[in-house]
């Protein structure tokens, strides 16, 4: 039995595998920051951040774009076999 690591041969499984995982919990930081406003109006509506959203809101955009396309990569690349 071998075992190897996930990022010695599968980069673009690792990097797909942790920025859903960060993705992931800071989104639920997000939800959990701004859960007191939901009932008041928008989930995210703070005048100092970028775009008037919370300063969680970029990164975790940012990491589930990189999820989502380094998983696209690596479904095209399951289908060539």
């Amino acid at each position: 039995m071998t075992i190897r690591a996930l990022t010695a041969r599968r980069p673009l499984e690792a990097i797909t595998l942790h920025s859903g995982a960060g993705a992931a919990a800071l989104w639920l930081a997000v939800l959990w920051q701004e859960l007191p406003r939901l009932a008041y109006g928008p989930l995210c509506s703070e005048a100092q951040g970028l775009f008037g959203h919370c300063p969680l809101c970029a990164p975790a955009a940012v990491l589930t774009l990189i999820s989502f396309a380094g998983g696209i990569q690596l479904m095209r690349q399951q289908r060539r076999g």
